[in-house]
């Protein structure tokens, strides 16, 4: 996986730019997405989360053809969502679904997602469920998720990919894309347009907050926009 520059990396989580400000900037360039709004943070109220997607992608387990014939276990049908490939994850973010949101089943619980964060992981994002809320109020980093919900994924869901891409809904997210989230909700930008949109995030975001000072000493909000556009 190609690795973003660290330098622009630490500069936007030094300004923590809001995900609004580069989804104007995603609008103009016509690149990125924007996660589902049912996605929300199921332990953390404020946050800011940025880095590169790893994904794990997960599919429905169809029947064999043959009744007598055995299935694997459901722990070897699993196992990968633990990304074992992986000893190192900083600056990552863990990113796992099957297309369409499942909301009945447990993509993480607390166990899995403490794991993560010892791995190195910054966040967590699903979609679909999680579980063991009670475990992940303990972490300091953000599981963003659509709910939680106690049943988990053993035996109705295969781990098919890690470190490729896959679906959340109608937007592809592949390994290497830079991961916004913050509590307005998720963007994704992809790898190959991250310092463009990065670089003119940092200009607008310093433009912006320019505007924000001087409305706070008295001076008018249209009169801003007619000289910066900015709004």
């Amino acid at each position: 996986m190609h690795k973003i520059n660290t330098a622009l990396s630490d500069k936007i989580k030094s300004l923590k730019i809001s995900t609004s400000t580069f989804v104007d900037i995603m609008d103009g360039l016509k690149t990125g997405s924007v996660l589902s709004h049912q996605l929300q943070s199921q332990n953390l109220t404020d946050y800011y989360l940025a880095g590169q997607a790893y994904t794990v992608q997960w599919k429905i387990i169809r029947k064999s053809n043959h009744i007598l014939e055995p299935f694997p276990s459901t722990w070897e049908q699993v196992k990968d969502f633990l990304v074992p490939e992986l000893y190192a994850a900083e600056n990552l973010i863990y990113v796992a679904g099957s297309g369409e949101c499942i909301c009945d089943a447990a993509l993480a619980g607390g166990m899995s997602c403490t794991y993560f964060e010892k791995l190195g992981f910054s966040g967590v994002i699903t979609g679909g469920a999680v579980r063991d809320g009670q475990d992940l109020n303990t972490l300091s980093i953000p599981v963003i998720a659509t709910n939680l919900t106690p049943t988990d994924t053993q035996g109705a869901y295969y781990v098919s990919e890690t470190g490729g891409s896959f679906r959340i809904e109608q937007v592809t997210i592949h390994t290497g894309d830079l991961i916004i989230a913050d509590i307005n909700g998720v963007v994704v930008i992809p790898y190959h347009d991250i310092d463009t949109v990065i670089s003119k995030a940092i200009e607008i975001t310093e433009i912006e907050n320019n505007m924000l000072e001087k409305i706070r000493h008295g001076e008018r909000l249209p009169d801003l926009i007619s000289i910066t556009g900015r709004i």
